[in-house]
């Protein structure tokens, strides 16, 4: 008990430095990603904090199972640089048996971590989103998209071919007036600029060059075209203030696990009906198709089997062709929309099953990275930041190639989803139990890094001479 005290107070310190530098280098990368954003849109403080603080729950669920991979690394590895692995087995303590408190804490913060993923996290996305969106309706052209519709302005659509990023000018403006009630009012300009007036209240678009289309209110059958060199049009930015909205839809990283099996059993019953549904309608028109090939003559044929008058001049035989071709025709166009409307609910269903798995497989990482860290802490033999992060990153970077790489081919039906989202755990898993083979086996040497070992492995096969 107090070796598994000592053991685990080793890994406290490692694991929270860990986390605290793995979450600040996804809050630095978010936050060079959005700070445009957040300045243009002149955000308080209060805002800003809350962005950050909703978007830490996705943050934490990545980098919690890595930080237990760099604290297991940093603490077997400072163990055996000074030698207290040697003096464990000295008194017949194997590094195996040292392993069992860590693998003890790493079930339990996997399990807090499928309840966080299954609870939390999912309601963090959704008011993430939410505020994201409305965060969106708040002074929407401080970032212009060129050659993309604006439709954020009531009664107002914009579209802009060009923008310079450097001066804010404007090229290519078409303004389209859509009150309801009116006819749409049509202006293009050659270039523009725009400015915010009444505090932001407001949005002054100067144009240059350009013409006015619009219908005559009082004679609507005159078209009118006015053209102009310069004009300005005021737009009311009537989401100045940032207001909240409410929002009831969820993508599948916004609900729990019992949401998202409720849509997927919705998804297989609509699938279940749709194959009944399609075998019946393809079993009639292979059933009516062979009653006309069967038939002898005209009057043999069922009438709904007849399409349209010219038939009653013709032989058996004309007939019996055109109903051919024509049933085929149908038979292919039900056959290619059915395989539509199935793989679009079977995408479906994988999506979510995608995302049901990984709030299993990405907790169940925390315990495969101890089988990985601890073989490879003690066989580098150097503790320290370093080693944590070199092997870590490593280790790491495989797990999420895997697992990015399978959610792509599970989305696009190649695999199944629990192969998609374990696979990274199994390859990995597979990796660590056989270092921790060759560690129960002592199979390695002790006075050599594990880098160092490789290369001289690869320069031995090298050095083999030919049989």
């Amino acid at each position: 008990m107090i070796l598994a005290r000592y053991i685990l107070r080793e890994h406290i310190a490692p694991f929270f430095y860990a986390l605290f530098v793995i979450t600040f280098l996804f809050l630095v990368d978010f936050l060079i990603r959005i700070l445009s954003s957040i300045l243009s849109k002149g955000l308080g403080w209060r805002v800003v904090l809350e962005i950050l603080v909703l978007n830490l729950a996705w943050m934490l669920a990545l980098s919690i199972p890595m930080a237990v991979l760099v604290a297991t690394l940093m603490a077997f590895g400072r163990f055996s640089s000074d030698n207290e692995v040697t003096a464990m087995k000295s008194l017949g303590i194997s590094p195996f048996k040292a392993m069992l408190p860590v693998l003890v804490v790493a079930v339990i913060l996997g399990g807090g971590l499928v309840y966080f993923n299954n609870d939390i996290l999912p309601e963090a996305n959704f008011r993430a989103a939410a505020l994201r969106n409305d965060i969106g309706r708040k002074k929407p052209t401080a970032l212009i998209t060129p050659r993309t519709l604006i439709r954020d302005f009531e009664n107002y659509l914009i579209w802009i071919d060009r923008l310079d990023q450097g001066t804010g000018q404007l090229g290519g403006v078409r303004i389209y007036n859509v009150e309801a009630g009116k006819p749409i009012r049509y202006t293009y300009a050659d270039s523009a600029s725009m400015e915010y007036a009444n505090g932001g209240k407001s949005i002054l678009i100067h144009l240059q060059g350009g013409e006015n289309h619009f219908v005559d209110p009082k004679e609507t059958a005159n078209y009118v075209r006015v053209r102009f060199r310069t004009q300005d049009v005021a737009i009311d930015n009537v989401d100045a203030t940032l207001e909240r909205h409410q929002r009831s839809y969820r993508t599948d990283r916004e609900m729990s696990i019992q949401d998202m099996l409720g849509i997927v059993k919705a998804s297989e019953s609509r699938l279940k009906g749709l194959r009944q549904e399609y075998r019946e309608k393809i079993f009639d028109e292979l059933h009516a198709l062979d009653i006309v090939l069967m038939a002898d003559t005209v009057k043999d044929v069922p009438p709904r089997l007849l399409q349209g008058t010219w038939w009653k001049d013709d032989p058996i035989g004309t007939i019996a062709y055109a109903e051919v071709k024509r049933q085929e025709k149908d038979k292919m166009y039900l056959i290619e929309r059915y395989e539509r409307r199935e793989e679009n609910e079977r995408k479906e269903i994988s999506q979510f099953m995608v995302e049901i798995h990984k709030k299993f497989s990405i907790p169940m990482a925390c315990l495969v990275f101890v089988f990985i860290g601890v073989p490879l802490g003690i066989m580098a033999r150097r503790g320290g930041i370093g080693t944590g992060v070199i092997y870590s990153v490593a280790f790491y970077l495989l797990y999420w190639v895997c697992m990015i790489r399978g959610e792509v081919m599970a989305d696009r039906l190649i695999i199944q989803p629990w192969v998609a989202m374990w696979a990274p755990n199994i390859i990995v898993g597979i990796g660590g139990l056989f270092l921790v083979f060759r560690m129960a086996r002592e199979n390695y040497l002790n006075n050599i890094s594990l880098p160092q070992k490789l290369l001289r492995l690869v320069w031995r096969k090298r050095e083999r001479p030919a049989a």
